[in-house]
């Protein structure tokens, strides 16, 4: 026994050595075989002796499944940082203080690690600031999450978890070979991850973790530069060791600056740099480096007064326009989209970018062979800017005659700028569109119906919403796991607010939002068609003819002949019933879509603009201040997330799978 536990001891120690110079320090000691050796020794030995397994094993990393993630109050609030967009805006921020540490802003979700005697106790996500979820079991998954510190204290570390680019990319991959949806970027993928329900799925998603400050003050650290060692010595991954494509300075500093010259120098030698991390940046932190000083100047409400964040401007490059392909939509809409020579931009390869119409090509003035300019709108969705060299006179690419599925000739409707395939019967592009819009998330949301099952549904036989809930042979042609998704969510689809089956219809105009109002008032599918008259008035003439010509009373009567009911009980009976909400800011309890579910769920309707007609604005942390100025213009009652969930009667829930992104603090 006693050798046992020596023994242990001793591999226990070691691996997690190894495990720090590995994933923290970028130096591994031993080979991948021999770490294995010895992870399955000790996993052997911990079998035999149980008793002796220490608090801090490795093999202790991953956990069971999370049933849900607790409430946490936070001790100290974990606030978010104000943002600035020029070098004069920060020289003002800081005033007469020269002496400041600098390091890049990492994008991805803020965490709170609580340690007890040097051994990690719990793991809090930032929430609202003031309270947060205990992901403790997901967090011990991170291979940059010391489970015991070098030092046996106690304290509360804070920063950041990210999803290396690398990694990012390697997930999206396997989404897309599954047929699932991608994620947007790294940020989105590593705040979902944090929220999984299950650790070993978590474990797959090897997030990061990097340690940027302390909720507890450390005796006899004054500086933020010592601060961020301090951390190194403990054990933890800091802002001056993220992981880089190649050996590059380090933008992490103490700098001092004097002018807007000196600082914009900085700040563009900075953005140079920071595309050689493998990671997510989207600015540049500035904070006093005194932690004297730090305290003296305090927190606000949601910001603290001794740090702010630079953020860069979306990143532009120039690439070759390769060709132009034109996808036809749910409508038969035709929009010409730019197949692009591969270009790396904001940590992601960039092969397409959407054109819009023939109006903005013109526009543009670009043709298949120029060198374009590209950038990412809000670091996300590409965007073709123009030529790089822009020529006047020379030729631009022009849209094709006939539809490139079906071979239809194109038609252009008199005052619209958009090309149209007029064969919605036999055109399988324009099939599979409607298919995937009623199928997704912002319709019907039945789980498990993304491309490829959309794709597989098609080869079998289905070409309207009503044969979906008509196939029954869908465990002859996927996996068992698959087809019990697509029955589970094809019946859960049933039951959805009348506006979604409204949406799922797919017409011309008939956005969420006007859904959402038709269905409001009239509540069921009958009551439309018989007060067609009071339709015109809501919709405006142009939605009101496509309404009339669009809706098909044969396909409803399918639907609803498998029991997809044009009705809205809820309407009537919930407790929200008859009022309207917008939501704004990052929300404790859930995604943006699933608290609106459960407004819809209520009797409510959610809406994406502040207008005379909203009946509550609802505050989350870092709402945005124009829709807050809306609210106060029309009179609008605003409200906080907990006296949202008031209204409703019901206690507030616990948030699911996929969380919001958090700020760095």
């Amino acid at each position: 026994m006693d050798e046992a536990k020596k023994r242990i001891a001793e591999l226990t120690a070691e691996l997690n050595e190894h495990c720090h110079s590995y994933y923290v320090l970028n130096a591994a000691v031993i080979t991948d075989a021999e770490y294995d050796d010895k992870f399955s020794e000790l996993r052997k030995l911990e079998a035999a002796h149980p008793t002796l397994a220490l608090a801090n094993s490795p093999t202790k990393r991953i956990g069971g499944v999370a049933t849900s993630f607790a409430k946490v109050r936070h001790g100290r609030k974990m606030l978010s940082l104000d943002n600035t967009y020029t070098g004069a805006e920060v020289i003002k921020w800081f005033g007469e203080e020269k002496d400041v540490s600098l390091h890049p802003k990492i994008d991805g979700a803020s965490l709170k690690l609580v340690y007890k005697d040097g051994e990690l106790v719990q793991a809090v996500t930032r929430g609202d600031g003031t309270s947060g979820e205990d992901v403790t079991a997901n967090a011990r998954t991170i291979m940059t999450v010391p489970l015991a510190l070098i030092e046996p204290v106690n304290i509360e570390v804070v920063g950041e978890v990210y999803m290396r680019y690398s990694v990012f990319n390697e997930l999206n991959r396997q989404l897309e070979d599954d047929g699932e949806d991608l994620f947007a970027n790294p940020r989105n993928a590593a705040a979902g991850s944090l929220k999984l329900k299950n650790a070993a799925e978590v474990a797959s998603r090897n997030l990061s973790f990097v340690a940027y400050g302390t909720a507890t003050d450390v005796a006899g650290v004054t500086t933020q530069r010592a601060l961020d060692e301090y951390l190194e010595c403990l054990g933890f991954q800091s802002v001056y060791m993220l992981p880089t494509v190649s050996s590059t300075e380090n933008l992490a500093r103490v700098v001092a600056f004097t002018t807007v010259v000196e600082l914009d120098a900085l700040i563009g030698g900075c953005d140079m740099l920071r595309g050689l991390y493998d990671l997510a940046t989207d600015g540049l932190v500035f904070k006093v480096n005194s932690l004297e000083k730090q305290r003296e100047l305090g927190d606000g409400t949601r910001s603290p007064k001794w740090a702010v964040a630079y953020k860069y401007p979306p990143e532009r490059k120039v690439t070759k326009l390769v060709n132009v392909v034109v996808q036809v939509g749910k409508t038969g809409k035709v929009t010409p989209v730019a197949e692009l020579a591969p270009v790396h931009l904001s940590g992601t390869t960039v092969t397409k970018a959407s054109l819009c119409n023939a109006n903005e090509i013109e526009r543009l003035g670009v043709d298949i062979g120029d060198d374009v300019l590209v950038e990412k709108s809000a670091e996300i969705i590409p965007k073709v800017m123009g030529c790089a060299k822009p020529s006047p006179g020379k030729s631009v690419w022009k849209m094709p005659a006939a539809c490139p599925c079906c071979g239809t000739p194109l038609v252009k409707p008199e005052g619209f700028v958009d090309y149209y395939c007029p064969n919605t019967v036999l055109c399988d592009d324009q099939i599979f569109a409607r298919l995937k819009h009623a199928l997704g998330k912002q319709c019907l949301d039945v789980d498990g119906c993304g491309d490829v099952m959309v794709r597989v549904l098609m080869d079998n036989g289905v070409r309207r919403l009503s044969d979906v809930f008509a196939f029954n042979k869908i465990r002859d042609v996927v996996k068992a796991s698959a087809s019990v998704r697509f029955y589970r969510g094809r019946a859960a689809a049933k039951k959805v607010p009348l506006w979604r089956k409204l949406h799922a219809l797919g017409i011309e105009g008939m956005g969420k939002s006007r859904c959402q109002d038709v269905a409001s008032r009239f509540g069921t599918i009958r009551n439309i068609v018989d007060k067609l008259f009071e339709l015109k008035p809501m919709l405006g003439e142009v939605v009101y003819k496509n309404f009339v010509e669009q809706l098909d009373a044969d396909e409803i009567e399918r639907l609803e002949g498998h029991g997809v009911v044009f009705e809205d009980d809820r309407a009537s009976i919930g407790l929200l019933s008859g009022k309207s909400f917008v939501i704004t800011g990052t929300l404790t309890t859930g995604t943006r879509d699933q608290v609106s579910r459960r407004i819809e769920e209520a009797g409510g309707v959610c809406k994406s603009t502040v207008s005379r007609t909203t009946s509550f604005l609802v505050i989350g942390e870092a709402g945005g201040a124009q829709k807050v100025t809306r609210a106060a213009t029309y009179n609008v009652p605003t409200i906080s997330e907990k006296e949202l969930y008031e209204m409703m009667g019901v206690p507030m829930p616990v948030a699911q799978e996929t969380g919001d992104p958090n700020q760095e603090f």
